[in-house]
């Protein structure tokens, strides 16, 4: 597609959808028009931010593991069994559990810990998804403050034997005379830990455990702990945002192109540079087809009609069509082209740039080929850069009284055929 062509299309596509496009002109005039003031007038931003200004964390864990007392088969008297899910009652009948208390603040104040460990006896059973406690005894471990540095852990440990624990469970039900739900033994761990954070006092209490299930073999450990929990300090911030680059110099711009838009299309539209004549339409319409099917186009020669019959086409598309039909090529010769199919010629010729007139010229039309040294070939040219040169229906070569200049010379009546000596081909301009 030429220049010209595109030239056309951007007019008429602009034609088409004028109000569309210059309502996005003066979208894009006033959105730039906004931006290029927020940014040279408002000028730079106080924003008002939230910020961390300091961050407490608090971490604990809760270990447990027990010495085997007797030499067996598989373990060795000493041996320590460390954060195991069974013990055995023989062998390691006692638990030791340690707890630990860690801190981390952000400011690298110290915290003040208050730690009691104790041990609970008690009979629970689940009844209607709801735990109840029949009966409960509490002893007191160890009861201990202290203080404890940023980035550092206090650690307490304390133990009991299953061995004494399971006697008492076995007194306690004889005194109740009864066994109700399921026995269990918790290492308590109750915990109030203090700071200061960013002049402010932050306190965090926990409850933590270790669950024991007894038995005369073996018992069972499980942990239950809360782990790291964190606390933070907001404070609000002001700081000055400056306009970026795109909103200094893009705002302007594109204010700029909105506001030519918006002016420049209505003018455009009233001069009548947006319409196309009837020429260039038909010219644009030509050149997106010849584009479309290219690839049924070659480019040679056209010979002359001979005694082949000559049908015009209306259309490229349509001379196009004749050809997929007829599994031919369609011949381009300048703004000629053609389908051979046996004794019928198919033509059609490509509007005028400047006019957008086509002139197809049908079989017995009155025209004349000017033999070129007997090739055979149709070669109307004007003589100058060798483009084909229109011809009007009147025949354009012939002289006023419809004579043509044939091989031999001699002038021919003009409603005699040309062809009836066999002087000179039939010739035609598709």
């Amino acid at each position: 597609m030429t220049s010209s062509s595109s030239f056309v299309s951007l007019r008429l596509f602009l034609s088409r959808w004028f109000l569309a496009v210059a309502l996005v002109a003066l979208g894009l005039a006033l959105v730039g028009g906004y931006v290029a003031y927020d940014a040279h007038v408002d000028g730079a931003e106080t924003v008002v931010e939230q910020r961390t200004a300091g961050t407490w964390t608090v971490d604990s864990t809760f270990d447990h593991a027990a010495t085997v007392e007797r030499d067996v088969a598989v373990f060795s008297a000493g041996e320590r069994l460390e954060n195991r899910n069974l013990y055995f009652t023989t062998v390691s009948p006692r638990l030791n559990g340690t707890y630990t208390l860690g801190h981390d603040n952000t400011d690298g104040e110290p915290a003040t810990a208050s730690i009691e460990l104790s041990v609970v006896i008690r009979a629970v059973e689940e009844i209607e998804e709801t735990e109840v406690v029949h009966w409960q005894t509490r002893e007191s471990l160890e009861t201990r403050d202290v203080e404890i540095e940023d980035g550092s852990e206090a650690s307490t440990t304390v133990s009991v034997n299953l061995s004494t624990i399971l006697d008492r469970i076995e007194s306690i039900q004889r005194d109740l005379g009864a066994e109700p739900g399921e026995t269990e033994v918790l290492l308590v761990a109750e915990t109030t830990v203090e700071t200061v954070l960013a002049d402010e006092t932050f306190s965090n209490s926990r409850t933590e455990r270790i669950e024991i299930e007894p038995g005369e073999a073996v018992y069972r450990v499980d942990t239950a702990v809360e782990g790291q929990r964190s606390d933070e300090v907001t404070e609000r911030v002001t700081r000055t945002v400056e306009p970026s680059v795109l909103a200094l110099y893009g705002g302007p711009l594109f204010a700029l192109v909105g506001l030519l838009g918006v002016v420049g299309l209505p003018l455009a539209r009233l001069l009548g540079w947006l319409s196309a004549s009837d020429g260039e339409r038909a010219r644009h319409e030509f050149e997106t087809a010849r584009d479309d099917f290219d690839q049924w186009i070659s480019r040679a020669r056209i010979p002359d009609a001979g005694g082949r019959t000559v049908v015009p086409a209306d259309t490229l598309a349509d001379l196009v069509d004749i050809a997929i039909d007829s599994d031919r090529r369609v011949l381009e010769d300048g703004d000629r082209y053609a389908v051979l199919v046996d004794d019928v010629v198919y033509t059609y010729t490509a509007p005028s740039p400047a006019t957008g007139d086509t002139e197809p010229l049908g079989e017995g039309d009155g025209t004349a080929a000017h033999a070129a040294g007997g090739s055979g070939v149709a070669t109307a040219r004007d003589g100058t850069d060798g483009t084909p040169t229109a011809r009007d229906t009147t025949g354009t070569t012939q002289d006023a009284t419809g004579t043509a200049q044939g091989n031999t010379g001699t002038a021919q009546d003009a409603d005699a055929n040309p062809s009836d000596d066999g002087t000179g081909p039939e010739s035609f301009d598709p």
